[in-house]
């Protein structure tokens, strides 16, 4: 088994930028509630003693990123509201860390709006089925949102369960269009080339002995897990087992 080990942490956007197509009411990270909440789920990733942490930032940003992360902990920076500063940043500065790691690439183009596009119009029953499961999800998430700590939401994100019917709406999209411009396919095969491309980055920084949090979005998850799990140079560890 290797030393190096690897713990991805699947997470909603604390920010909700609008760039996922299921569209979440996330509760405000900056009430004394749910920095506590924050607080409590630190200390438990903490126990992982993690060496190194990687974020979802253009991997190319690393100045900027660190410039940011060096300002607040100087104490000249407040943080804003997303999951790579109020978990990345703050951990980082508990643990001590001088450094943070981006470790997102945009990878090729994934042709998921032309997929829609063609089964909303050839595909009906396929294109009625996603926009159910886009309804459900939104309705789930938002519940969570409403009822649930950000430790058991990241308990629900991080569950096999919930990486499986991630995973499984990409599979069910290479039924669009197969035999002739498998633009489904393509939905697929262009996630897979944006997970691989993180994937390389973090390769890249994976040293002998490391220990590696990896804070993504939890639609990452069972595609980095995937390849994290079968690399003999990597130990793949369960999020679950720190939260």
């Amino acid at each position: 088994m290797s030393s190096t080990e690897v713990l991805i942490l699947g997470t909603y956007h604390f920010a909700n930028p609008g760039l996922d197509y299921v569209q979440t009411q996330v509760a405000d990270v900056f009430s004394s509630e749910k920095q506590a909440e924050i607080t409590a789920v630190l200390n438990m990733l903490a126990t992982f003693q993690p060496t190194k942490i990687g974020v979802e930032v253009p991997y190319n940003k690393t100045n900027e990123l660190n410039q940011l992360y060096q300002a607040y902990r100087s104490g000249n920076h407040q943080l804003r509201r997303s999951e790579v500063q109020q978990l990345g940043f703050r951990l980082a500065a508990d643990l001590g860390h001088d450094t943070l790691f981006p470790l997102d690439h945009p990878g090729k183009s994934i042709p998921f709006p032309d997929a829609i596009e063609y089964a909303e119009k050839h595909m009906l029953t396929f294109a009625t089925k996603f926009q159910q499961t886009l309804a459900r999800w939104e309705e789930r998430e938002n519940r969570l949102q409403k009822l649930s700590s950000i430790r058991e939401i990241l308990q629900y994100y991080n569950s096999p369960k919930a990486i499986a019917e991630n995973y499984q709406l990409y599979l069910d999209f290479t039924a669009v269009d197969a035999g002739n411009s498998y633009i489904g396919a393509d939905v697929l095969a262009g996630w897979y080339n944006r997970n691989i491309y993180i994937f390389a980055n973090l390769r890249r920084i994976a040293l002998e002995n490391d220990r590696i949090l990896l804070i993504f979005g939890a639609g990452h998850l069972s595609v980095l897990r995937e390849l994290v799990s079968w690399d003999a140079n990597l130990n793949l560890i369960n999020a679950l087992d720190y939260l």
